[in-house]
C-alpha cells in the first residue's frame, strides 16, 4: 500500500516539474521572439524617421532657395519701381529684363512678378495686363502691417493676378520712409511640387512646404491635391528656431500611419515636411515578429516532445507495474465480491423501466437458494420472482428519486417461497432519460420470520394486557343473558310468552355481542398473511375492532375516547388486522401516558380522521403529557421506550412503523399542548369499490 501510494505522488510531482520547466523554457524562447520583434520594429521605425529627417531637410533647403529667389526679384522690383520717372524709361527696360531673366533662371520656382503702387494698382507686370488690388485683405493687411520682408500669402482665384499660387510680398518704401506699394513675387505651385517631387522619390515617401499657420503651399505629386488645406492645427507640435521635430502617427497627405519629420525653414515663416509611409516597413518588422513567434513556439513544441518521450520511455514501465497491480486488485475484488452473501449488480435502465445487465457479482447461490447454473444472467431472477412482483416500476422509481427499496418472493427449489430486499441507486444519468443504476439483492427471509415473531409476540403482549378488559366486555353479555333467562322461566310459568319472547331477544343480542368480540379475538390472534394483496379496509371498522379489543381496559384507567371519523368514514388500502394491531398499540400506550397523570388531569383520547390529496390520515392523539424531546427523534427505533422497564420492551412502536410501511403508508409523531399525538397514513381505496369487497376485506 505505502509503494501504491507512493507512486502516484512521484508521478504527480515529476509532471509537476515537468510542466514548471516546460512553462519556463516557453516563457524564455518567447521574450526572445519578443525582443527579436521588438528590435526589428523599432530598427524601422528608426530608419524611417531618418528618412522623413532627411526629406524635411532637403525640402527646407530647397524653400531656402526660393525665399532667396524671390527676395532677389523683390529687389529688382524695387529698383524699377524707384526710377519711375519720364527720363528713366530705359533704366526700367533693362531691369524689366533682369526680371524676366531672373524669372527663367528660377528653374519653374517663380510663376509672375508684379509691381504695386501705393493705391493698390498694378504698375508692371512680367504677364502684362494692369488691375488692382487694393480691395484685397492681403494688400490691405501689407500696407499697414509692419516693416517685415517678405510675406507670404495666398491670392484668390478671381483675384486680378491670375494664376498667383503663392505671393510672397514685400513693401516698397519712399524715400521718406513711407508706404511706395509693394513688390509681388508669385511662386509657382506646379513647379514646386516638380521639385519637391524629386526629394521623394520612393512610395509612400511626401515632401512638403506649409506656412507655419499649418495649411499647405506646395507638395510632392501625392500631397499637391492638398494645396491650400490646412494640415496642422495648434494641438500638433511646431519646431521652433532650426529645431526638427519628429512624430509618428496618421499622416494628414496620405492618411497612413507614417513617420513625420517638421523642420522650420530659416528667414520666412515657412515649415518643411518630410513624410515616410510606415505601412510597409512596419509589414515587413511585424512579419518577421511573427516568424520570431513560430520559430519560438516551434522550438517549444520540439523540446516538449523530447520531454514527453522521455517520460513515456519512463511512463510505460510503471504502466505495466501499475496494469499488473490493477488487475491483481481487481481479481481479489472479484474473489471477495464472489463470497459475499449477496448480489451485486449494475443496469442501464431505460425510462420505461426496461434494464439490460452489465455486470453481477456475489454468492448467487447462497442467497436465491438455487444451483448458480439455474440462474439466468440476463435478467437475474425474474422469472422466478412473484408474479405481482413488477421490477419496471421499481427502477423507474430509481431513475425518478434517485434510489428505491423493494421487498419480494421468489420461489424456491422445493416450491416454497423466500423473501428477497432489492435496494437500488441512481449511479449516472444518460442522454435520452436513461441511466446507470448500481444495486444489490440480499436474502431477508430470517429478517421476515424474526419480523413475523415480533409481530405474534406484540399481539400475544397485546392479548395480555387486553384480558381484563376482555373479561369485563364478556361478563356484561353474560350476566345479560343469564338475567334475561331468568326472567324468561318465570314469564314462561306464568304463561306470558309476549315477555318470553322479548326476553329471549334480549338473550340473541348479547349473544350476538359477546361473539362479535370473540371474533375480533380471534382475527386479531391469528394475524394478517404478509403476502396478501392490499385490500380496501374501513377505518370505521378497524377503530371499532381496536376498541372492541382494549375498549374495557381503556374504561377501567378511567379514559375517556372521543371518535370522530366523517361522515363518511374513509376506505383505505392495506389489512385490517395489522391496522387494528397498530391501534391497539397506540391506544395502550395512551392509557400507559395517561395513568402517569395526576389526579383530576384530564384522561381522553381522541381519535380523528381527514382526506388529503388521495392520502387518509388517522390520528390518535391524548392528554399524557407527551413525549420527551430527547427520545422524539429516536421514537420509531427498536428498544426505546418512555415506561420503565417492567412495561415493555421498547419494540411496540417500531413493530407499527414497519406495519405501515409494509403497508404503503406511514406513521409520525408530534407533541401538542396537552399530550402526544400519532398520524396514521395510508392511501385512500379507489373509487368504486363495492360494499362486497369491504365485507370480504373484513372477513
Amino acid at each position: 500500500m505505502a509503494q501504491t501510494g507512493t507512486l502516484p505522488r512521484r508521478r504527480r510531482w515529476s509532471a509537476f516539474l515537468a510542466g514548471c520547466a516546460g512553462l519556463f523554457a516557453l516563457l524564455l524562447l518567447w521574450s526572445g521572439a519578443e525582443a527579436i520583434g521588438d528590435h526589428v520594429e523599432a530598427d524601422a521605425l528608426e530608419a524611417a524617421e531618418q528618412r522623413a529627417g532627411a526629406i524635411a531637410e532637403a525640402a527646407s533647403q530647397f524653400a531656402q532657395r526660393a525665399l532667396a529667389a524671390a527676395r532677389d526679384a523683390q529687389l529688382l522690383a524695387g529698383h524699377w519701381a524707384a526710377h519711375r520717372a519720364p527720363g528713366d524709361s530705359a533704366i526700367q527696360a533693362e531691369v524689366a529684363a533682369l526680371l524676366a531673366r531672373h524669372i527663367a533662371d528660377s528653374a519653374g520656382a517663380i510663376a509672375r512678378i508684379a509691381i504695386v503702387d501705393a493705391a493698390g494698382a498694378v504698375v508692371w507686370s512680367s504677364a502684362g495686363g494692369g488691375g488692382s488690388v487694393a480691395d484685397q485683405p492681403w494688400f490691405q493687411a501689407r500696407a499697414a502691417g509692419p516693416r517685415v520682408n517678405p510675406t507670404l500669402g495666398e491670392a484668390p482665384a478671381d483675384a486680378p493676378l491670375p494664376g498667383w499660387s503663392i505671393p510672397v510680398s514685400a513693401r516698397i518704401e519712399t524715400a521718406e520712409g513711407g508706404f511706395g506699394g509693394m513688390a509681388v513675387v508669385a511662386l509657382d505651385s506646379a513647379g514646386l511640387a516638380a521639385s519637391l517631387a524629386a526629394l521623394a522619390p520612393r512610395p509612400g515617401e511626401v515632401a512638403a512646404i506649409l506656412r507655419r499657420e499649418g495649411d499647405l503651399l506646395a507638395g510632392s505629386a501625392q500631397a499637391a491635391r492638398l494645396a491650400g488645406r490646412l494640415l496642422l492645427d495648434g494641438r500638433d507640435p511646431a519646431p521652433r528656431g532650426e529645431e526638427a521635430i519628429a512624430m509618428r502617427g496618421l499622416s494628414p497627405l496620405s492618411g497612413e500611419e507614417a513617420m513625420l519629420a517638421l523642420r522650420a525653414v530659416p528667414g520666412g515663416s515657412l515649415l518643411a515636411m518630410g513624410s515616410v509611409a510606415l505601412g510597409p516597413d512596419l509589414a515587413q518588422a511585424r512579419k518577421v515578429h511573427g516568424w520570431a513567434r513560430v520559430a519560438a513556439l516551434v522550438a517549444w513544441a520540439v523540446l516538449v516532445l523530447l520531454l514527453l518521450a522521455g517520460f513515456a520511455v519512463l511512463r510505460g514501465r510503471g504502466d505495466r507495474r501499475r496494469l499488473e497491480a490493477q488487475q491483481a486488485g481487481r481479481a481479489e475484488i472479484e474473489r471477495l465480491l464472489a463470497g459475499l452473501p449477496a448480489i451485486v449488480f449494475l443496469r442501464e435502465v431505460g425510462p420505461d423501466g426496461l434494464a439490460r445487465h452489465l455486470y453481477r457479482n456475489g454468492d448467487s447461490a447462497a442467497v436465491s437458494g438455487w444451483p448458480e447454473d439455474a440462474l439466468p444472467r440476463l435478467q437475474p431472477w425474474a422469472r422466478l420472482a412473484d408474479p405481482e412482483t413488477d421490477f419496471e416500476t421499481l427502477y423507474q422509481r430509481a431513475l425518478a428519486e434517485g434510489q428505491a427499496v423493494m421487498d419480494w418472493r421468489m420461489r424456491q427449489p422445493d416450491g416454497g417461497w423466500a423473501w428477497m430486499r432489492t435496494t437500488l441507486r441512481l449511479l449516472e444519468r444518460l442522454p435520452e432519460g436513461r441511466g446507470l443504476v448500481v444495486g444489490y439483492i440480499v436474502n431477508i427471509t430470517a429478517e421476515r420470520a424474526a419480523e413475523a415473531r415480533a409481530l405474534a409476540s406484540s399481539r400475544l403482549a397485546s392479548l395480555g394486557e387486553m384480558g381484563a378488559g376482555l373479561a369485563h366486555e364478556l361478563r356484561q353479555p353474560l350476566t345479560a343473558i343469564s338475567l334475561a333467562a331468568g326472567v324468561a322461566v318465570m314469564a314462561a310459568k306464568r304463561g306470558d310468552m309476549d315477555r318470553v319472547l322479548a326476553r329471549l331477544d334480549r338473550i340473541q343480542d348479547q349473544v350476538k355481542r359477546g361473539s362479535a368480540i370473540i371474533d375480533y379475538l380471534r382475527r386479531f390472534a391469528r394475524g394478517q398473511e404478509e403476502a396478501d394483496a392490499l385490500a380496501p379496509v374501513r377505518l370505521a371498522d378497524a377503530v371499532d375492532g381496536a376498541l372492541a379489543l382494549c375498549g374495557g381496559a381503556l374504561a377501567e384507567a378511567g379514559a375517556e375516547v372521543l371518535v370522530t371519523l366523517g361522515p363518511p368514514a374513509p376506505v383505505v388500502l392495506g389489512h385490517a388486522v395489522p391496522v387494528e394491531q397498530v391501534l391497539v398499540n397506540l391506544l395502550f400506550n395512551a392509557r400507559d401516558a395517561l395513568d402517569t397523570r395526576p389526579p383530576g388531569a384530564p384522561r381522553q383520547i381522541t381519535i380523528t380522521a381527514t382526506i388529503e390529496d388521495g392520502i387518509a390520515r388517522l390520528a390518535v392523539a391524548d392528554t399524557g403529557g407527551g413525549i420527551p424531546h430527547a427520545v422524539m427523534g429516536r421514537i420509531f427505533e427498536p428498544f426505546v421506550t418512555t415506561k420503565g422497564p417492567d412495561r415493555g420492551a421498547g419494540l411496540g412502536l417500531s413493530i407499527c412503523h414497519g406495519l405501515m410501511r409494509s403497508m404503503g403508508g406511514g406513521i409520525t409523531a408530534e407533541n401538542t399542548g396537552a399530550g402526544a399525538r400519532f398520524t396514521l397514513s395510508l392511501p385512500v381505496a379507489p373509487e368504486g369499490v363495492g360494499e362486497g369487497m369491504v365485507e370480504a376485506a373484513a372477513e
